[in-house]
């Protein structure tokens, strides 16, 4: 740790002595096994501290499929709003469908064919705010990208890099490599930061590669007079299955970053993936068993005890979520290899297909 992270971290803490909110989102966000990154811990208990009003985003690409891995993303936004709103904080918990990125600037997709994957993928979070006892809600980029106020925070960004070098270089860094070739992906970086601010974002909630964009553009904001949006970034999710031909760029790439959590087909994976709305519990029970990486099976605990904690009702003082029924799950999330005592593997397996068919499964099908 810096001696910048350490004085942040301290001044943090100050507040955190006298204000049960800091508290008791500083237990949560402990949990080693959901979150992974945050930038940077002193900034978000400031941010409370301040007692403002506070926005919650969440942007994401999507394609036909409703991963299990969105549920932690889903639960986190659902339970910190819930922390917050003890602290009598109004918060505003916002998914951002970037529909508009995904065809105007990767052009990845049509139109049409993204419009309906996306509000497909609505009425999947929505079937979750309803379950759990959620109220994020939604907004659409293509929509967004039309308002005034989003075409004059483009036009300030775009000004600033036609005449600051310094910010323009930190501006492309935010580029991921795999795209460069694509003139258009430049427009990325401007546009993400554009919706940001235009949807007054105070905490942005991402997966570990969010960090990418995240690092650099909290360095940028400022400059153009944005906010200093606080990035959390979740924990890696790992295939399901024993997938053997996975590309090497592919395997280092989820290594370093996991699999997306809102893509279910993102790097030929669909078929080492779980689709909560349409897999059979048949399908699930044969994909967790002949998985491979506990990691996959740890994360699937994870996300299904914390939404066993919602449906009970027991949202906030939950206990750890990194040490549940006898095991340390932080450590299969280091790769200790259990596979040498099978005798744990099966049983893990056996207790995150059990807890997905009861807390996940069975109230998403309900009726």
């Amino acid at each position: 740790m810096s001696m910048k992270d350490i004085f942040r971290h301290n001044q943090g803490a100050e507040y955190s002595m006298g204000d049960p909110t800091i508290k008791l989102v500083e237990q949560f966000v402990s949990n080693k096994t959901i979150v992974g990154n945050i930038l940077t811990k002193g900034d978000l208990e400031t941010r409370i501290a301040a007692r403002s009003p506070i926005t919650l985003m969440m942007g994401q690409t999507f394609d036909d499929g409703q991963p299990v891995d969105m549920m932690k993303y889903a639960l986190f936004m659902m339970t910190m709003s819930d922390i917050l709103r003890q602290g009598n904080i109004e918060v505003t918990p916002t998914w951002l469908i970037a529909d508009h990125f995904i065809t105007d600037i990767n052009q990845d997709r049509e139109v049409e064919d993204a419009r309906r994957q996306g509000s497909n993928r609505v009425a999947y979070l929505d079937k979750l705010n309803q379950v759990y006892g959620g109220d994020i809600g939604f907004i659409f980029s293509s929509d967004l990208s039309n308002s005034d106020k989003y075409q004059e925070n483009l036009a300030r960004l775009m000004s600033e890099a036609e005449t600051n070098k310094e910010f323009r270089a930190k501006v492309l860094e935010a580029v991921p490599e795999d795209r460069r070739s694509n003139l258009n992906a430049y427009k990325y970086p401007f546009e993400e930061l554009a919706t940001i601010q235009t949807v007054n974002t105070d905490i942005k909630i991402g997966p570990p590669y969010e960090q990418y964009y995240d690092i650099p553009a909290r360095v940028i904001a400022p400059v153009v007079g944005f906010n200093k949006f606080i990035g959390i970034h979740l924990t890696k999710g790992f295939p399901f299955g024993n997938p053997t031909d996975i590309p090497e760029s592919t395997q280092h790439e989820i290594e370093a970053n996991g699999v997306l959590p809102y893509k279910l087909g993102s790097k030929g994976l669909g078929a080492f993936r779980i689709d909560a709305m349409s897999d059979k519990p048949e399908t699930v029970g044969w994909l967790i068993r002949s998985t491979t990486d506990m990691r996959a099976i740890v994360d699937l605990i994870v996300t299904a005890e914390h939404a066993k904690r919602r449906l009970s009702g027991n949202i906030v003082n939950s206990p750890s979520l990194d040490t549940l029924y006898g095991y340390s799950l932080v450590d299969f999330t280091n790769q200790i290899d259990v596979n040498n005592d099978s005798g744990i593997a099966d049983k893990l397996r056996e207790l995150s297909f059990q807890l997905y068919m009861d807390n996940i499964y069975s109230p998403l099908h309900k009726g």
